[in-house]
């Protein structure tokens, strides 16, 4: 007997989701872009390029001011990274690079990739290897 009434309840369940079948998830639609948010992408863009720029070294001790370009030959000799804190006009605190919206597109172009993995093949890989 009371093994009964634990179908009856499960009936109740199985038959209103019978009723209501699940609908599938609706498909991924990107938003538009209006002119409005283009135009505050160009400003953070071009009040980052045009910003200078101070660094902390692996020795935590301040180096600048610099130019974007400064900081492009920086990454590409291996002198900052990701994690590497930055300052700049409109920063309250030092924050790490990839904490900085724009800023690690705007030094990784594709010139600085290229050059980076053209020092680390040609430079440092030979220089391991006449080491060990």
């Amino acid at each position: 007997m009371a093994d009964s009434p634990a179908p009856k309840k499960a009936a109740k369940k199985s038959s209103s989701k019978q009723q209501a079948p699940e609908q599938p998830p609706p498909p991924f639609k990107p938003g538009k872009v209006t002119t409005y948010d283009r135009q505050v992408v160009d400003y953070v863009r071009c009040a980052t390029a045009k910003n200078i720029w101070y660094y902390r070294d692996r020795m935590s001790s301040p180096r600048g001011p610099c130019s974007l370009p400064v900081l492009r030959e920086a990454w590409t000799q291996g002198v900052i990274d990701e994690n590497t804190l930055v300052w700049g006009q409109g920063l309250a605190d030092w924050l790490p690079i990839r904490n900085v919206r724009t800023l690690v597109p705007q030094i990784r172009t594709v010139e600085v990739q290229i050059a980076t993995w053209v020092k680390k093949q040609f430079a440092l890989k030979p220089a391991l290897s006449r080491a060990r």
